[in-house]
């Protein structure tokens, strides 16, 4: 084939006229070619950059060694479908010529007009990294546009909803963005950053709202959950303004505010933001993801996800690029839910990239593009929901967007280490669904809405299988649990067993005694020796109704958390296995597998991927291999038998068994991350 084009090559090269036409078309086609990508907009994008520096005023050579060829280099080797880049970080000075804030010292170019001129020409959409509630510069040249703290204190970082920066700093500088032509924007240090603002104005509001006098300035004081509330909705008021405000100037302009809608902010989307995002934790991203990634997937807006490329816990510890599959294992969690991936490096000082960087992405943007059309925008099929006690995270929150949820992550984590496909849901997002899912788990927590757990309750009832985690959690269903009575008793430390192995359930001082007809699952025991097995009920079941509920007398889930063990594990796992014993997929082979089941234009996929590596290490901060796994046995429930089971992206047509509406298949090898498409 080769030999008959250079034939024809030879030809028309020794006819002029012929030549010069077949190298008009070949330029056309090249001009084509380069031209054939689309602009694409958040809602469709899959695969994106993120370059922030947080610029500090004494930069005084911005754009120095940044060049259009640098940046056109850049996307051509790795072809994002946008980047985001450094615009305004937390100091508050601009890396680019604003003339509605503060910026650097001195400029060589401007570096914004030359990445948007860049990014035009390659058509990648390019948004801006800007922060928002977070602004140094501002507080420290308007003190009276600070919050005022708890203690009196001004804040030296934090800007206060009470004063002018939204009409006068930030919404002008959105406007000047959007002139520039960028396509939108990506505002950090926006409600994980918001504190309870003291000042007069604020305090004043809150009593005219309330009627509430005494204001409460630590977390055990009276009136600090409605404080908090307050708080938030100062938050909710401020983002909508800024949004609406932008939009209202250019329809076009997309932009999302960092966390919002997301594990840190568990509500229903209440204004016109563009999309959803978030930026995982840099370390131990592998169990990040996986939990981010669920918290954002329900809410009904597009989403993303960010990894950081290097590992780092904001204090002495070196600053550490990952590796291409550290990054690619952690993009594998948000790709399996349905999400959009982005990969997050810093700048140099003076605006440029670093080349390396463009090497290592180009390594990564295959793997991703490679699964993007299996997963990208994909829906869950309804298996396990895991509970997010919206109500009890803010009434027990010690900040408005910033509290504890240990409890929760550990209740996802020892799941998804069971191999058991799951959901997180929040109350709205649960609410009027609950019988979609065979199984629904909640975590510790001491409260819940009344009619929310009346709901869970009739969920039980209509052939529902509810697991409570924590002794508080149960008695919340004590009659559907029951239970007869919970006693105090000392502390003391216990146990717990599976499969003949014993490891601690921490310290315990609650005894839980039960009806008769309720049956007892395990006990628990006072040492590491099985003969130490005394009469306290450490997890129990009841029927109700058409359904089965059971309770966990110990904080398992943030005990997992704080304290990963595959004893606990199997425990938990035990539990669901009662309550769901035919679920959609079954994996054995490793207990190092996390999978997730979707659904994409009607096709059902199983997502695999390969935890292993050291990522829960604290002083493992870069690692560059991921041991393979090997004949990983998947058993998924298919009434009818599968014209084939595919392994993707590989393209690999695996052999498999069929008996009884199962089909069985071994996947030989997990490097990181497979699909199981299920072909009808």
């Amino acid at each position: 084939m080769k030999l008959r084009w250079l034939r024809i090559l030879i030809f028309m090269m020794n006819n002029s006229k012929l030549g010069l036409l077949f190298l008009m078309l070949l330029f056309i086609r090249v001009d084509l070619s380069a031209q054939s990508h689309q602009k694409l907009r958040r809602v469709d994008s899959f695969f994106g950059l993120h370059f922030d520096l947080h610029a500090n005023e004494d930069i005084n050579d911005a754009g120095r060694t940044l060049t259009p060829e640098m940046v056109d280099t850049f996307l051509a080797k790795v072809r994002p479908d946008y980047i985001q880049i450094d615009c305004k970080g937390h100091p508050g000075i601009s890396s680019y010529p604003t003339k509605a804030g503060s910026h650097v010292k001195g400029f060589q170019k401007d570096p914004l007009k030359l990445y948007r001129e860049v990014t035009a020409k390659n058509n990648v959409a390019l948004f801006m990294h800007y922060s928002g509630v977070w602004d140094g510069k501002v507080v420290r040249d308007h003190p009276d546009w600070a919050v005022v703290k708890a203690n009196g204190d001004v804040s030296t970082e934090k800007t206060s909803f009470f004063s002018p920066y939204l009409d006068k700093v930030l919404i002008p500088q959105l406007k000047e963005l959007s002139d520039y032509g960028v396509d939108g924007a990506w505002i950090d240090g926006d409600c994980w950053a918001v504190e309870p603002d003291y000042g007069v104005a604020s305090v004043s509001r809150f009593t005219h709202e309330t009627g509430i006098v005494e204001i409460p300035r630590k977390s055990t004081d009276k009136y600090f959950p409605e404080w908090m509330e307050y708080s938030r909705e100062l938050f909710r008021e401020y983002m909508k303004k800024y949004i609406d405000a932008i939009h209202l100037y250019n329809p076009a302009f997309q932009i999302t505010s960092n966390w919002s809608y997301s594990s840190l902010m568990p509500e229903p989307v209440r204004n016109n933001v563009d999309f959803l995002s978030g930026d995982i934790s840099s370390l131990n991203g592998v169990y990040s993801a996986a939990y981010d990634a669920r918290c954002l997937a329900p809410q009904g807006k597009p989403w993303d996800l960010m990894a950081w490329g290097f590992s780092w816990n904001g204090g002495s510890m070196p600053l550490t690029v990952k590796s291409t599959v550290q990054l690619e294992q952690e993009a594998s969690q948000i790709m399996a839910m349905g999400g959009g991936v982005q990969f997050y490096f810093q700048q140099n000082a003076d605006l440029s990239l670093r080349p390396y960087l463009a090497t290592m992405l180009s390594e990564i943007a295959p793997f991703c593009r490679a699964r993007q059309q299996f997963v990208h925008k994909a829906k869950v099929i309804p298996q396990i929901a895991v509970l997010y006690p919206t109500s009890f995270y803010q009434k027990n929150t010690t900040r408005p967007f910033a509290g504890s949820t240990s409890m929760l992550k550990g209740a996802i984590n020892s799941t998804l280490d069971g191999q058991h496909p799951a959901e997180i849901l929040m109350e709205h997002t649960l609410h009027g669904r609950m019988g979609q899912y065979p199984l629904i788990i909640v975590p510790e927590s001491n409260s819940m809405d009344p009619s929310f757990r009346d709901e869970l309750s009739n969920y039980v009832k209509e052939g529902g299988n509810l697991l409570l985690l924590g002794t508080e959690t149960a008695q919340l269903f004590d009659m559907e649990l029951g239970i007869k009575a919970v006693s105090k008793v000392a502390n003391r430390p216990l146990y717990i067993e599976s499969d003949g192995k014993i490891v601690s359930a921490g310290i315990c001082s609650d005894s839980v005694s039960l009806l008769p007809g309720t049956v007892v699952l395990e006990h628990f025991y006072t040492s590491g020796d099985l003969r130490d097995q005394i009469k306290t009920v450490a997890a129990s079941t009841n029927k109700f109704g058409k359904g089965k509920i059971t309770g966990i007398y110990f904080n398992a889930g943030s005990w997992y958390n704080s304290y990963k063990s595959f004893v606990l594990r199997d425990f938990i796992s035990s539990r669901i296995d009662e309550l769901f014993p035919n679920p959609l997929v079954r994996i054995t082979g490793s207990h190092l597998v996390h999978s997730a089941v979707n659904t994409l234009n009607d096709k059902v996929y199983v997502s695999l991927i390969n935890i292993a590596g050291e990522h829960t290490n604290p002083n493992a901060i870069g690692y560059d291999e991921i041991p393979p796994l090997k004949d990983i046995k998947v058993s998924i429930n298919t009434p009818q038998k599968p014209s084939q089971i595919r392994l993707q992206p590989e393209g690999i047509v695996l052999n498999f068994d069929f008996k009884d509406g199962i089909s069985t298949v071994v996947v030989p090898e997990l490097p990181i991350y497979s699909i199981l498409e299920i072909v009808q």
